[in-house]
């Protein structure tokens, strides 16, 4: 079984996305897939605080349910060891990211899965590697 990890960037897709908004319907294929049993979904436990900050700010009203969604998900939640903290502060260093954004990236190389963003900044950022794949690039059947 493949191991994915999700950012709030894909997260939130599920629950404010539109069919009108690029890359939708690869997004919905990956709840899909994952609910079918086919992957595992996996995240830091940041993403609860990030997704959590822009439903309250930007969805007021609609924040608890949406909120409540997304944690009855039951989405794998990865705490950082060690290990995973200093590859996050070699990354801020070399490659100027957010400990946010490596965070995730760092439970994909701790689970030997793959991270999905539709941040093509941080992508930008850190440069080739196979732990990471941009939203937009994703082929739903893989």
């Amino acid at each position: 079984m493949k191991n994915y990890v999700v950012d709030a960037s894909v997260i939130l897709k599920w629950v404010v996305g539109n069919e009108r908004e690029s890359d939708y319907e690869k997004t919905m294929a990956i709840l899909e897939t994952w609910t079918g049993g086919d992957i595992e979904l996996s995240a830091p436990i940041l993403w609860q605080y990030e997704v959590g900050s822009f439903l309250g700010r930007s969805l007021q009203y609609e924040a608890m349910d949406k909120m409540n969604l997304l944690l009855n998900l039951n989405i794998r939640n990865v705490a950082l060891t060690n290990d995973m903290v200093n590859r996050c502060f070699l990354w801020m260093r070399q490659k100027k990211v957010t400990f946010y954004d490596a965070s995730y990236l760092a439970v994909a190389f701790e689970i030997k899965g793959t991270l999905i963003t539709a941040d093509e900044k941080f992508t930008d950022e850190m440069g080739k590697t196979n732990r990471i794949c941009l939203l937009k690039n994703l082929d739903p059947g893989s």
